[in-house]
């Protein structure tokens, strides 16, 4: 039997006539909300800025399944924005940005973190991906969080969908993965022995004061702590829901290798991996990446080649190799979002990027 997995995506909604960023009011909020009579046994719900609603899947082994279900309740949240003027994009960050602070959705818990970090919480205008992966116990958590670990720059180089930044174009892949660096415990995680130096580096940084709570750790990966699940943070929402779950499997095998099929990959050091992960983010894969293990400096295509040997045997397994091997394929071929939408903005500036996004949105 698969291990299940579960995706929650980030959209910014834009107004379908000014094409601005649409922060909605609580009529509206809740006209969105009504959509989680009819996703099942997914929501829909709020998100950090008011200009932003989430998707959260159900608990899934198969992953055409999961394309369907993740296409339909995007068509589904799609037609019901357009009721209320607006439309539902799927980009890491918006090409252009209001002057104004961004509004943040009313909810105690948000109040806390723009109270914590005003500048931070200003400028939030982020919508990023989380993949969730079951996982039996703590110590499996662990394990599967140790070898992730050199993987995650990669993850980031492939799901790279946030060129653009306040109009212009930031010279980055994952402008969105820069901007998280800005926050209080971000990046590759450290390496635990064991659990109970997860617990207790976790308990470490709370201490700090500096966060809310443990949901605050930002880490690309952590163990969740709400559900028995490894939570892969790193990548951009995706344009389309196809490639949105061809991320999600490739990290299920990940977790099922390292945890099925012993032994980890060698503990390679965290600044070498911050640093790939930053090459990730500048150049996605169109650029070379940092082997941490090995100190060479190899083409990003060259680094997802040896992820997929890595995973190929419980891609496999899982029936997921031919999916994993056409999504690669197509961005190697036409570009993740990144170059998908520099060539829109190019051709039409911000409303062409956006209609990009429109286009894809419910595929």
């Amino acid at each position: 039997m698969s291990r299940t997995f579960g995706i929650e995506e980030e959209f910014f909604l834009f107004d379908a006539h000014t094409y601005s960023l649409a922060p909605l009011n609580p009529e509206e909020s809740t006209q969105l909300l009504e959509l989680n009579t009819q996703v099942h046994p997914g929501n829909v719900q709020t998100e950090f800025l008011a200009a932003q609603i989430e998707i959260a899947t159900a608990v899934f082994q198969d992953a055409e399944l999961a394309v369907e279900q993740l296409r339909a309740t995007r068509q589904l949240l799609q037609a019901r924005c357009q009721q209320i003027g607006v439309f539902p994009a799927a980009l890491g960050t918006p090409p252009a940005l209001p002057a104004q602070p961004a509004r943040i959705t009313d909810a105690r818990r948000y109040d806390l973190v723009q109270q914590l970090v005003p500048g931070l919480a200003a400028e939030h205008y982020l919508s990023g991906m989380h993949i969730h992966i079951g996982i039996p116990d703590l110590q499996s958590g662990v394990r599967a969080l140790n070898g992730l670990r050199p993987w995650l720059p990669a993850l980031i180089a492939m799901s790279s969908n946030s060129p653009f930044w306040r109009g212009q174009d930031t010279g980055f892949a994952s402008w969105r993965t820069i901007q998280y660096r800005r926050w209080s415990i971000n990046g590759i995680p450290p390496h635990f022995p064991d659990a109970a130096s997860y617990r207790s580096h976790q308990q470490l940084l709370l201490g700090s004061e500096s966060l809310l709570d443990a949901g605050h750790i930002g880490w690309s990966a952590r163990l969740s702590e709400k559900f028995p699940t490894i939570e892969i943070r790193a990548s951009d929402v995706q344009m389309t829901s196809g490639e949105a779950v061809a991320l999600a499997v490739l990290v299920r095998a990940v977790v099922d290798t390292v945890l099925d099929h012993p032994p980890v990959p060698p503990t390679a050091s965290s600044e070498a991996l911050q640093l790939a992960l930053w090459q990730a983010a500048r150049s996605g894969l169109r650029g070379k990446l940092l082997e941490a293990s090995t100190g060479e400096n190899v083409p990003a295509m060259d680094h997802v080649g040896t992820l997929l040997d890595y995973a190929s045997g419980a891609l496999r397994a899982n029936g997921d190799e031919s999916r994993v091997q056409a999504a690669v394929a197509k961005w190697q071929e036409n570009g993740t979002g990144t170059p998908r939408q520099r060539s829109a903005w190019l051709s039409g500036g911000d409303k062409a990027v956006l209609d990009l996004a429109r286009e894809h949105f419910g595929q």
